[in-house]
């Protein structure tokens, strides 16, 4: 690399000449210009919009798990002994989530979503809003399932707890991690708590006993609270929207 002081004083005149000055007004220049016009589609049509950017894939195995837990509950010989691998096995669905919100890298689209009208905490809450509804169904079928074994209640928490669990920890690797291997981070994430759910199983403990309900109330709602805390910080990490940008 060159030395400043070995420039060519003709290059180095040159450089000074073409150079840009610096901006000057710039705030007086922003408040000058006309607002922009409000978004037309509004908060509705930010969701039709971001319906067409998920895939039908997503939609498909929220599909697929819903019916592949209404199959297994109408298995002969069904029981308790077989149903705590649908706990075991809840963490995985939020893969799908994971790679839906981490599209835009992969895909170079990051600096197109930038200049966008709605700011990327907007697209980031309709797109977790959508792909959280396109795993419903299992989670719903998963309940329904195992509400016949262990109750409505006993079996959402018992389902939830491992769920809500793995979503804090995608989210907190989410929020400390950027680039292309946070999908595998979270699929280690998921599968270490898959993991620790088969381990308790595999302990012996009274796990579905009357008391124990209250201890998987206690993990479901730790868990909630914290995938709130790490969602609010990844929305707060988020770029803001550009001082002038358009749709």
């Amino acid at each position: 690399m060159r030395h400043p002081r070995d420039e060519n004083p003709k290059q180095a005149a040159l450089r000074t000449a073409f150079a840009a000055p610096p901006p000057r007004r710039k705030t007086m220049f922003l408040a000058g210009l006309p607002p922009l016009p409000p978004a037309r589609c509004g908060a509705w049509g930010l969701l039709a919009v971001q319906l067409r950017y998920i895939r039908p894939r997503v939609w498909l195995a929220g599909a697929c798990g819903a019916l592949g837990c209404l199959a297994l509950g109408a298995l002969p010989g069904w029981g308790a002994d077989k149903a705590w691998a649908l706990s075991a096995l809840a963490p995985f669905v939020l893969l799908i989530a994971v790679a839906e919100f981490g599209r835009a890298g992969p895909c170079g689209m990051d600096e197109l979503e930038a200049v966008c009208r709605y700011d990327a905490r907007q697209r980031t809450l309709a797109r977790g809003l959508l792909v959280g509804a396109a795993q419903l169904p299992a989670l719903a079928a998963a309940v329904a399932v195992t509400g016949r074994l262990w109750g409505a209640l006993p079996a959402a928490l018992y389902l939830l707890a491992p769920y809500l669990l793995a979503a804090w920890l995608c989210l907190h690797l989410l929020e400390t991690r950027r680039g292309p291997e946070d999908l595998y981070a979270c699929a280690a994430a998921c599968g270490a708590v898959a993991a620790a759910r088969l381990l308790l199983e595999l302990a012996d403990l009274p796990l579905y006993a009357p008391r124990a309900v209250a201890v998987w109330g206690l993990a479901a709602l730790a868990g909630a609270a914290l995938a709130i805390r790490a969602g609010r910080r990844l929305l707060a990490a988020a770029p803001a929207p550009t001082e002038r940008s358009f749709a």
